[in-house]
């Protein structure tokens, strides 16, 4: 439980073995490969170079090829994937399988090919539902569309705005000319249509008469025959159109049994896109390529093995304090703690050679949200909910993390919860209210007769708030604290114990010495002495505190310093310390919503209260879990972290065979 030492390595292979050795790291899983501190524009380099990009670029564009495939299936084929559906698995010789991976290009450009088939024939049929929607107002006249009568009395399409009253524009006509006559076609949404006949002599007096009722003409240029009949030709197309794209969507669906292939070779394109990442941060020659990286000292052993099969030459060394901030971070954690390293991670990993909080921050997390949740029924879905998923669904990563943490969360509610009463509230003394069974359930009863419990609580957070209060500030005291003794150890490792007594042990002297000296004689029965050793341990911290700023300020420049300390130490721990009676205010608030929830539907009668009750509990558990969740973080970043956690680190990140659609089984090489 702790931070995973790690070691240099450096690498001079064969240029020619560089794929396969790639590979092997890669089903290793424990090298960060990293660039070199190499300048190679430096004239001194001459000869060094970096690897080719082309594979690179192949494989993401083979991985476009293959998500865009899959996206398309999502689409039109569906999957009848759950929510708790594990993931299928794979060998990495399955991964790896070229023909497999041949075949799933393959099948991810037979989906491509007929979605784009698919798409052009919703572009033509909507270019001929454009066309169609253009030749209706004129299907009503037996004319041919490209008719244009007679040198002497020729023929117009034209258009003037729907709202113009046609009659009106007739009579305009009319009475300019008598040579001249509209015969109305039909109408759209927004023009109406006619056609012009008029001799050629009296044209321009029709057109004057018609400019006001703002006429335009139509261009019907490319058609032949009549509308009605180019609109039945239309419609024929466009019904073979439908048929096609039918056609179409059924082969797509078709290759919905390719989907798992086209999964598995999205994460196969995956790897070969990391590896070829990884590729570019080596330096090659024409011959040979250096690699330099880090890996965890615990795998040394398997690494030169694999190495032992290629020719190549390496040096593995302890990296040195110079180099610290550069050694990645590997956090390494038994099944209780490791699912708190999603929230380290969130705040920022460790420096190397620093203490790893998670093993010191998983019994508060835990016992603070159970504090804040505490009650038996939330605790119990929670850890049946979560370990449901977690059996069922099988997640990885950061999702498994983060449902094992909250399974350890609900057990510290159920607990708290059986120490409190709680039980979706007060749920079951208003159900036995209801019944009128209250007084007859064997159980605890208060000294009105009301059930309360099958059991006596130790507390309540209503009627207790005091104790609560208390409890929340003593549990918040016992953090700072052990935040304050991991400082002290690591300045203590780390070689500055001179910190450590004037800062830390200085603050326990003075803080312990001020609460015994105030409150020891407050306690029945104690020891008339008691306060005398806590005013004699406060002016011993603050003699340590004093002493520390001289040193440090190298003169009495620290006394000025001295009096800065103390007040902003004071105001600081009791700030810090006040903050935890957030754990008082959300295990009140939680209580007190799943009481007025319950008290609310037990107005109605038995059914409502069961409903209301069953409402009013969900909302609150949800509530509840974002409230307690981020709170709990809130108190494990700031108040305990701030203590002694020294940040900086850059998580570790090896060339290791990661999958997202399927669980790979390791095999030895």
């Amino acid at each position: 439980m702790a931070i995973v030492k790690m070691k240099r390595l450096r690498l001079l292979a064969l240029r020619p073995e560089r794929e396969q050795l790639l590979r092997a790291l890669q089903h290793l899983g424990c090298v960060e490969i990293r660039e070199p501190a190499i300048d190679l524009s430096d004239p001194e380099w001459e000869g060094l170079g970096k690897p080719d990009s082309g594979g690179l670029e192949k494989a993401k564009e083979q991985s476009l090829q293959l998500s865009s495939a899959l996206e398309v299936l999502r689409r039109y084929a569906p999957a009848k994937d759950g929510l708790f559906t594990p993931l299928p698995q794979a060998t990495e010789a399955q991964l790896f399988d070229d023909r497999a991976y041949a075949d799933g290009l393959d099948a991810a450009r037979q989906v491509l090919e007929a979605e784009q088939a698919l798409a052009a024939k919703a572009a033509e049929r909507s270019k001929l539902q454009t066309q169609k929607a253009s030749l209706e107002p004129w299907s009503s006249l037996d004319v041919s569309l490209e008719e244009e009568g007679t040198v002497t009395v020729p023929i117009h399409f034209c258009s003037v705005p729907v709202k113009t009253s046609f009659a009106a524009l007739e009579a305009a006509v009319g009475q300019a000319t008598e040579l001249a006559q509209l015969i109305r076609a039909g109408s759209d949404r927004e023009l109406q249509y006619f056609l012009l006949i008029c001799h050629h002599s009296a044209l321009s007096q029709a057109n004057e008469a018609m400019r006001a009722f703002g006429i335009s003409r139509v261009t019907l240029r490319g058609w032949t025959g009549t509308a009605a009949a180019n609109i039945a030709l239309l419609n024929n197309r466009i019904a073979a159109l439908e048929r096609e794209a039918e056609q179409a969507k059924s082969d797509i669906t078709a290759l919905g049994g390719k989907r798992d292939l086209l999964r598995s070779c999205v994460d196969r394109a995956s790897q070969e896109i990391s590896r070829e990442e990884n590729k570019l941060r080596l330096i090659d020659t024409d011959a040979a390529f250096l690699l330099d990286g880090w890996l965890p000292a615990e795998n040394e052993g398997q690494l030169e093995k694999v190495l032992g099969g290629f020719q190549c030459a390496w040096e593995i060394a302890e990296p040195t304090r110079d180099e610290y901030p550069e050694v990645p971070i590997k956090l390494k954690n038994n099944p209780v703690t490791a699912p708190f390293t999603a929230i380290t991670e969130m705040y920022a990993m460790p420096a190397y050679d620093t203490v790893d909080p998670n093993p010191l921050m998983a019994p508060f997390f835990i016992i603070f949200f159970g504090f804040m949740m505490n009650d038996i029924g939330y605790g119990v879905l929670m850890v049946l909910g979560t370990a449901f998923f977690l059996l069922k669904a099988k997640p990885k990563g950061g999702m498994h993390n983060m449902m094992s943490m909250f399974f350890m969360c609900g057990i510290a509610s159920a607990f708290w919860g059986c120490l409190t009463g709680g039980f979706f509230g007060d749920f079951l003394p208003k159900l036995f209210d209801l019944l009128g069974v209250s007084a007859s359930v064997p159980g605890y009863h208060d000294a009105s007769g009301a059930f309360v419990w099958f059991w006596k609580p130790l507390f309540t957070p209503i009627n207790d708030i005091i104790l609560v209060m208390v409890g929340s500030m003593l549990m918040g005291v016992a953090q700072v604290f052990t935040g304050m003794a991991v400082s002290v150890e690591e300045k203590f490792r780390h070689g500055n114990p001179l910190d450590a007594i004037t800062q830390e042990i200085a603050w326990y002297c003075i803080l312990l010495g001020a609460a015994l000296a105030i409150g020891g004689p407050m306690i029945p029965g104690a020891p008339a002495a008691l306060g005398t050793v806590g005013a004699v341990a406060l002016v011993a911290g603050a003699v340590l505190l004093l002493a520390g700023n001289i040193i440090r300020a190298k003169g009495l420049g620290g006394i000025i310093g001295f009096g800065g300390d103390i007040y902003n130490g004071v105001s600081g721990y009791f700030s810090d310390i006040l903050s935890y009676l957030r754990l008082m205010a959300l295990m009140m608030a939680g209580s007190i919503i799943a009481s007025v929830f319950n008290t609310l539907g037990s107005v109605f009668g038995l059914v409502p209260f069961i409903i209301v009750a069953i409402i009013g509990n969900t909302l609150n558990l949800v509530l509840n879990l974002l409230g307690c969740y981020v709170h709990t973080m809130r108190l494990q970043c700031l108040e305990f972290f701030g203590r002694f956690y020294q940040d900086g680190g850059k998580a570790f990140r090896p060339l290791a065979v990661e999958t997202k659609y399927v669980d790979i089984l390791k095999e030895e090489m």
